[in-house]
C-alpha cells in the first residue's frame, strides 16, 4: 500500500511540473498564486495544491482529471514500474520519467496509459 501511495504522488508531481499540466488550463493561477516559487521538484504542484480554494473552476477541473488519469496510469503500470525502473527511487517524478524515457520497454497497455497521461496533461 505504501508503495502504491509513493508511486500515485511521483504520477501527479510529474503530471502537474513535467509535463506542463499546469501550463495551459492552470497557467495563469500558477502566475497568479505561484509567482514567487522556484519551479522544479514538484514545488508549483504543491503551491498549486495548497490555494486549491483560490484555484479557478477550469484549473480545478483538469487537475481533478489529472488525478484520476494518474491513479489509472499507477494502476495499468503497477507491474512495469519494478522491471523497467528498478532502482529508480521514487520521488521528484523520477518514476514516471523513467517509463516516459523507456516507453519501448513497456507493456502496450502501460505504454497507452502513459502516452494518455501526457496528452491530457497538454489540454
Amino acid at each position: 500500500m505504501k508503495v502504491a501511495s509513493v508511486v500515485f504522488l511521483v504520477f501527479f508531481v510529474v503530471s502537474v511540473t513535467a509535463l506542463g499540466a499546469f501550463a495551459q488550463p492552470c497557467a495563469q493561477d500558477a502566475k497568479k498564486l505561484c509567482a514567487d516559487v522556484k519551479e522544479g521538484q514538484g514545488r508549483i504542484a504543491q503551491c498549486l495544491e495548497d490555494h486549491w480554494a483560490q484555484l479557478s473552476p477550469v484549473c480545478k477541473k483538469h487537475r481533478t482529471e489529472m488525478k484520476e488519469a494518474i491513479k489509472e496510469a499507477q494502476q495499468t503500470c503497477k507491474d512495469d514500474i519494478p522491471k523497467v525502473c528498478a532502482g529508480i527511487p521514487p520521488g521528484e517524478g523520477r518514476v514516471f520519467e523513467c517509463l516516459m524515457a523507456n516507453k519501448s520497454h513497456l507493456s502496450p497497455k502501460c505504454k497507452m496509459k502513459v502516452r494518455e497521461v501526457e496528452r491530457k496533461s497538454k489540454k
